[in-house]
């Protein structure tokens, strides 16, 4: 009998097989896995860029669709405390209503004082102060996108009035705005520059003066001189001096005023301290001559019985 044996040819190809997927299964070497790592790391880093760069770009392209807005001069002229800014807003397509909510925030950067200094006491001179962190102040206004007939429009024209009764000076400010409805802005900030003159501040040093200048004495003889020509007293000086002898000449001194006696004060009275009339006061003292005539009377009539 034949027994089956095995092809050699077979078993070699069966066990290299079995070696590539021992190969395959066994864990990779150090070198390797490291450097799978800086991969994979390299690659997060790299979709952290890529989503950064869409979060910045988003907002820029949604600040674009929301339209432009242009204005004709950036440093207007005050005329009589008003100032006009013309503008032409482009809403960036056709709006859903005729007249859209807008929000104007102007926010003061730089303020012009005009000022007295020591060094110009009679001319203000212009300071250009910067200034930080300050409140916007906001101005709603309905902004039109149509026309007589009613047919809406993209882009419109719009003017704009600052008063200083409203808080505007004389100064630079950032322009933003957007819309009331949603908040977003319209257009980019601008930059504007209010021509005027703010109120003078008088900034200089106060200096306190010395005494009083003296006359001379030959002014002082001019002046008597001519007061006498004139027959006119010289000077208020004058006037006063010799009126405050004759006021001390004619009040009298302490010799010659006569001593005044305090007057009299009448006796504490004792009881209830209630004072009688002249007719009742003369009654205590006739009540004992009564008395003493009824007792003698009374020691008569006794006397005339025993008798």
């Amino acid at each position: 009998m034949r027994t089956a044996r095995p092809r050699p040819g077979h078993l070699s190809q069966l066990g290299a097989r079995r070696q590539r997927a021992a190969r395959s299964h066994a864990p990779a070497a150090p070198g390797a896995a490291r450097r799978l790592g800086g991969r994979r790391l390299l690659l997060a880093r790299v979709v952290a860029a890529a989503l950064a760069l869409l979060g910045a770009w988003l907002p820029a392209t949604a600040a674009h669709a929301a339209g432009t807005v242009a204005i004709a001069d950036r440093s207007p002229k005050e005329d009589g405390g008003r100032w006009k800014l013309k503008m032409t807003i482009n809403y960036g397509g056709t709006p859903h209503l005729a007249h859209i909510p807008m929000l104007f925030s102007f926010t003061p950067t730089m303020h012009y004082e005009r000022a007295l200094t020591d060094q110009s006491p009679e001319k203000p001179v212009l300071n250009k102060i910067p200034l930080q962190n300050q409140q916007s102040i906001n101005e709603s206004m309905d902004v039109g996108f149509s026309d007589g007939s009613g047919k809406v429009f993209s882009k419109t024209k719009f003017d704009f009035v600052l008063r200083r009764d409203r808080g505007f000076e004389a100064g630079e400010y950032d322009l933003v705005i957007k819309r009331a409805s949603d908040g977003v802005q319209v257009g980019q900030k601008q930059k504007i520059t209010l021509q005027g003159e703010n109120e003078i501040i008088d900034r200089r040093a106060i200096v306190f003066t010395g005494e009083k200048k003296k006359k001379d004495a030959s002014a002082d003889k001019a002046d008597k001189a001519d007061a006498e020509k004139s027959g006119e007293p010289a000077s208020d000086e004058a006037q006063d001096e010799p009126a405050s002898d004759a006021a001390e000449a004619d009040a009298p001194s302490d010799d010659a005023m006569p001593d005044e006696a305090p007057p009299p004060v009448s006796p504490k009275q004792g009881g209830c301290g209630c004072r009688l009339g002249p007719d009742e006061a003369a009654t205590p003292l006739a009540l004992p001559l009564v008395a003493l005539g009824a007792a003698a009377a009374l020691a008569r009539r006794r006397r005339a019985r025993r008798g």
